[in-house]
């Protein structure tokens, strides 16, 4: 049974997801014109708290859901408008303070840039979240803008470049620290990013992408004079323990480098295996990396 503080996250979303139901399940069931969509991934993180000393860095497993549902509007010959709603949800075994779950809604405008299937397409997105987590301190809303060009270049092969601006705002400041915020877990940050997928088989694709981050990211770790220095804002982060502080750092820069492998095994089914690798580096040392794996199965009907 759930109880306390995560339970209290839960049902503090049932009122936004009752509305995401009367905005959007009700359109779809008088006109069905709406469209779903269900993912489910096992997940595996080897630096959880994105730390840099070694008796700080934890690692966990952890499930995560989302289920969400959109629709197109009609804009002409070549373009169209896109609304979404979708809901999150991440639970780690062994750290359940670091779990969150999140409520969200995007709206977007896509473009073809051409005739045929190899003519460029244009999207520009934005997006906005509400997210919970057991731990009061890593409650907040997020929000965030994407620009990006896609192409495919035949029948096997596509890819697509993007720019990104992504803000999150925390919800409960908590300062420990006279002079010095308590909100580390507000955040701002721009990337870019390439994607791209082959085929190598008729339900077989190889996916790969490179990002670029930069910005604010925070960190948890004991104690730490070193960190302590860098830092813009300082809270308690009991996700880890009672002895872990957050601490955001500004400045910091990210490179991200991911793999995977896909396969339909049904015409409205996939499975991907992915690995995800970050290296951040931040002012005064304080760096890190961090990978994650993920085997995920997703649904759309």
């Amino acid at each position: 049974m759930l109880s306390g503080r995560w339970g209290g996250s839960l049902n503090s979303l049932r009122a936004r997801w009752l509305l995401v139901l009367l905005v959007a399940f009700g359109p779809a069931t008088a006109l069905g014109q709406w469209q779903s969509e269900v993912e489910g991934s096992l997940v595996y993180d080897d630096n959880l708290p994105r730390a840099q000393n070694p008796s700080d860095i934890v690692s966990d497993y952890g499930v995560a859901l989302r289920a969400g549902i959109g629709r197109t509007f009609d804009a002409g010959d070549y373009g169209d408008f896109h609304l979404s709603f979708d809901g999150r949800a991440l639970g780690y075994v062994r750290y359940e303070g670091a779990s969150v779950a999140s409520l969200g809604g995007s709206a977007g405008y896509r473009r073809k840039l051409g005739l045929g299937l190899t003519a460029p397409r244009l999207a520009a997105d934005v997006v906005a979240a509400v997210e919970d987590s057991p731990t009061a301190v890593r409650d907040g809303y997020r929000y965030g803008a994407l620009v990006s060009l896609g192409k495919r270049f035949d029948e096997r092969l596509e890819a697509s470049l993007a720019a990104a601006w992504d803000q999150r705002v925390q919800r409960n400041a908590q300062p420990v620290v006279p002079g010095i915020p308590g909100d580390p877990f507000t955040l701002q940050s721009r990337s870019l990013s390439a994607r791209g997928s082959y085929l190598v088989a008729s339900r077989t694709a190889l996916t790969g992408s490179v990002a670029g981050r930069w910005g604010d990211v925070v960190s948890s770790t004991r104690r730490n004079p070193q960190i302590f220095a860098q830092s813009s804002a300082i809270a308690p982060d009991p996700a880890f323990g009672a002895d872990y502080i957050a601490y955001r750092l500004t400045g910091a820069s990210t490179a991200s480098f991911g793999a995977g492998i896909a396969y339909d095994f049904h015409r409205h089914a996939s499975i991907e295996a992915s690995v995800n690798l970050d290296s951040t580096r931040a002012r005064g040392g304080l760096d890190y990396d961090v990978k994650t794996f993920a085997l995920t199965v997703a649904w759309r009907p």
